[in-house]
């Protein structure tokens, strides 16, 4: 493996896992710890990772979230089968909550899919409120407030305070940052959603998160909600196994949506396509 190989297979390990040791780089890509030190010295003064005590890891972001609908383009489709797999978890008769963002939307998006007797459901999200306003057998209450253009939802203290009169099952979230030890966090420009995250905290008696594996191995300033609140993490195959293993020995239930294996076919449908058709004169 040549040297540029070696670096970009340390990036792209440290992406995936957030956080690695130089023991573990070094034994999957069959040097010596002292190479790995190198290159992770080289790596960290262009900026590419972050140097720490042993290891590496993923450089935090330092700019305010994007817009919601922005965010609805990334992971698209990690974000539709964490969807999926999170409508295993309602049932008909339940009491559902869920918090506007992306990967929440691809839930409602599920059970717009599906024929219901009875489902309530109470949101914040313009978005999800759309999807569902509709639907046979679902009911929603609306928690209104203030206006959140970027987020599509509301907030403030008429929004908690409608959410402090209510008793919900089930609550379904998203978020920007997730750790085993420190829970769900955000940046200081996410500070006025924060109120009414918590607040749908405090009303349920379940908190599932749902995250892609994008979300793993971030931490901010601003926690929003400890990892001993969350009940159950929804998630993608693509996140480390490392961060599963340690969510299930903190009592935290894991659900894993398989996308890697579809991933993979596709890839090999789609090259199968290209060596099956005759070569084009130019």
């Amino acid at each position: 493996m040549l040297k540029t190989e070696r670096q970009d297979a340390i990036v792209a390990e440290v992406w995936r896992r957030g956080t690695v040791s130089v023991a573990d780089l070094a034994a999957r890509l069959g040097v010596s710890e002292i190479t790995i030190r190198r290159d992770i010295d080289e790596l960290g003064a262009l900026g590419r990772l972050q140097r720490i005590r042993g290891g590496a890891r993923r450089l935090m972001p330092r700019d305010p979230e994007p817009p919601a609908v922005q965010r609805q383009a990334e992971c698209a489709e990690e974000k539709r089968a964490i969807g999926l797999a999170a409508l295993g978890l309602v049932h008909d008769g339940d009491v559902i909550a869920i918090e506007s963002g992306s990967t929440t939307l691809e839930l409602a998006r599920a059970i717009a899919g599906r024929a219901w007797r009875l489902l309530q459901v109470v949101t914040n999200s313009f978005t999800v409120l759309n999807e569902l306003l509709r639907v046979p057998g679902v009911q929603i209450v609306f928690a209104g407030g203030a206006v959140n253009a970027d987020e599509m939802g509301t907030y403030g203290a008429l929004a908690e305070e409608t959410l402090k009169r209510l008793n919900i099952d089930k609550l379904f979230l998203s978020c920007r940052a997730i750790d085993p030890r420190t829970g769900l966090s955000n940046d200081l420009q996410a500070g006025r959603m924060v109120g009414v995250e918590r607040a749908f905290v405090a009303a349920s008696r379940q908190v599932i998160v749902l995250a892609d594996h994008t979300k793993f191995g971030r931490v901010f300033l601003m926690q929003i909600v400890p990892a001993t609140d969350i009940d159950i993490v929804v998630t993608d195959d693509l996140t480390s196994p490392d961060v599963l293993e340690e969510l299930s020995r903190q009592d935290t239930q894991v659900v894993v949506a398989p996308v890697a294996g579809a991933k993979v076919a596709h890839l090999d449908s789609a090259l199968a396509d290209n060596i099956s058709k005759p070569a084009e004169s130019c």
